[in-house]
């Protein structure tokens, strides 16, 4: 088991990215403190971990709540003794995405992921170092879909990754940054009701053929909290099907 012994947080892990992560980690053998808002959603993603023979318990917090942030890091090291691996993966709402929220998408995205890492750092230090993996997007890269406070927010990640990678490096506590392209969660429910054929839109977009899954971007994410990326950190793992190296849109001109 590749994190066996290892102690995780995953934020925003009641469904999507998230609670992909956090089944995956546990298969590999680490402890993982389950970290959400949404209680049902949070408390089954435990439940299955549990079920099949994982560790882990949920914790309720708010991430953009520097109190709560700070409570969950002190449940975490209670529980379990250390925390080697925070995944900062929770985001605002779709609504709040969709309708350009700045507020929210500030909030939550990038003071969320602020606070995660600043209270993290400390207990990571203590324990001799650990992995933070921050959840961007292709949004960070590339102008697209008009949503523009989240591509702003997910962009500001990737700065700040790399200022927690160089100012942490010594304390070996690396930083990284994965920059998903579409993956087929629970987040586009919203769309799809709008507009059920989006998915076989997009999907044109894509070289690879297809959209991502959520095990797409938990393998990247375990190999960055695994000891096989020990000389790896400030860096930024696009996991997108190619989207990001082109536009596959003006296909009717290959030969």
């Amino acid at each position: 088991m590749r994190l066996q012994g290892k102690v995780a947080i995953v934020t925003g892990a009641a469904r999507g990215i998230g609670k992909g992560i956090a089944k995956r980690f546990a298969q590999e053998g680490a402890k993982v403190v389950v970290n959400d808002i949404n209680d049902a959603g949070g408390q089954q993603t435990v439940g299955e971990i549990r079920q099949a023979g994982g560790t882990a318990i949920y914790c309720h917090a708010d991430v953009a709540d520097e109190g709560q942030v700070q409570g969950m890091m002190e449940t975490t090291v209670a529980t379990f003794g250390k925390l080697d691996i925070l995944v900062c993966n929770a985001v605002c709402a779709t609504a709040d995405i969709l309708a350009d929220n700045l507020d929210a998408n500030l909030r939550v995205n990038v003071q969320g992921t602020y606070l995660c890492c600043r209270h993290a750092i400390p207990h990571m230090k203590a324990n001799g170092g650990g992995s933070i993996i921050i959840i961007s997007s292709v949004n960070a890269l590339m102008g697209m879909q008009g949503i523009h406070a989240y591509s702003a927010s997910k962009a500001a990640l990737i700065g700040m990754a790399r200022s927690f990678a160089v100012w942490h490096g010594r304390d070996q506590i690396r930083v990284n940054v994965i920059c998903p392209g579409t993956i087929q969660t629970e987040i586009w429910e919203p769309i799809l009701r709008e507009k059920p054929h989006i998915w076989d839109e997009m999907v044109r977009w894509y070289p690879l053929g297809r959209l991502g899954t959520v095990d797409d971007v938990a393998n990247m994410a375990l190999f960055l909290a695994s000891d096989e990326s020990s000389f790896v950190t400030g860096a930024v793992f696009v996991v997108d099907g190619g989207l990001t190296a082109g536009l596959l849109g003006f296909g009717e001109l290959r030969e």
